[in-house]
């Protein structure tokens, strides 16, 4: 395989060549690799000064993410947040070699996100592709503000193309399920006291009744309070012989935000 030399790190940027799994040769200092990263110190404390070892290094990583995280080390270099693709290779070579800082800050910038505020990379606009990566790197405190998140989505944000552990998505479509299962119980139990009466506007309660399931439908795709607020005025009853729907979904609405505030516990890793 014939070499190429990086744009971002040439001949003269650095005293130690790092070579890519795809034939980019990448110049850096060694004494930062050395600084930055405990394994790159063993290695280079471990190997001959004359052995070929010494001056670079063959690694597994591609090009694209030795670049984005080699621009992390370097404090001459700008950090170009990772796109989607590269974010599992990078925390991956962050892991490998013993770089911390480099998920730390990939999981506080998505910590910022999922909690409303904007963050330096917005790269991941989908929290299930956030949480498969929580998830395998055990980035607990994410993974579960991000669930939280996907509890109340609606159900096409679920689908991604990243690989997931089977143990978290049905943890999740658990805690979902369980939230459905909050809204039939009060659904049904507002039906259960709200009797069909003969008055002159009883076709309302039959207007009242398919406007709930209607309510209920979208409910099961989007258990959020989103979902409810949508509806507030659906139905009324001029003759107060049962409640309107603002009336009914507001008397909800504290319980169900309260739900949706809580961060919910991880499943048990067995």
């Amino acid at each position: 395989m014939s070499l190429r030399t990086s744009l971002e790190f040439p001949e003269g940027h650095g005293d130690f060549k790092l070579i890519s799994s795809d034939g980019v040769v990448l110049h850096f200092p060694k004494f930062l690799l050395s600084y930055q990263s405990p394994v790159f110190e063993g290695m280079f404390a471990a190997c001959s000064p004359n052995a070929a070892s010494s001056h670079e290094l063959q690694l597994t990583e591609d090009s694209d993410t030795l670049d984005c995280f080699l621009r992390y080390l370097d404090p001459k270099k700008k950090f170009v947040p990772p796109k989607i693709n590269l974010v599992e290779p990078l925390l991956e070579a962050s892991r490998k070699y013993d770089v911390p800082r480099i998920t730390e800050w990939w999981e506080e910038q998505m910590m910022t996100r999922w909690k409303g505020v904007p963050a330096e990379t917005e790269e991941i606009s989908r929290p299930i592709e956030c949480l498969a990566i929580a998830s395998r790197f055990n980035l607990d405190s994410l993974a579960r503000v991000v669930l939280r998140e996907l509890i109340k989505a609606p159900i096409t944000d679920l689908k991604s193309d990243v690989s997931f552990e089977s143990r978290m998505f049905t943890h999740l479509i658990l805690l979902r399920a369980n939230r459905i299962g909050w809204f039939d119980n009060k659904v049904a139990s507002y039906l259960n006291v709200t009797p069909l009466v003969n008055c002159p506007s009883s076709n309302y309660h039959q207007l009242m009744h398919r406007a709930l399931m209607a309510v209920v439908r979208e409910f099961h795709q989007e258990p959020s309070w989103k979902t409810i607020n949508r509806h507030l005025n659906d139905w009324t009853c001029p003759c107060r012989h049962f409640q309107g729907s603002q009336e009914v979904f507001n008397s909800w609405k504290g319980e169900i935000e309260a739900l949706e505030a809580e961060i919910p516990e991880l499943p048990s890793r067995g």
